[in-house]
């Protein structure tokens, strides 16, 4: 799997993760959940094809 498959499938679990939790998760839990979505989404912008191309 490349890295650009792999982080595609991380976000839309983290996407998943956060839309689905229960009303009574904690604020700090949540607030975790989206920081850890956001890192993931800037690596996923940020790859180059030579980076790609590097872990097929």
């Amino acid at each position: 799997m490349s890295r650009r498959s792999q982080l595609e499938h991380e976000v839309s679990l983290a996407q998943k993760r956060i839309k689905e939790a229960p009303q009574n998760t904690p604020a700090n839990i949540r607030k975790i959940w989206e920081q850890e979505l956001v890192e993931l989404e800037i690596e996923l912008n940020n790859l180059t094809d030579e980076e790609e191309d590097n872990n097929d």
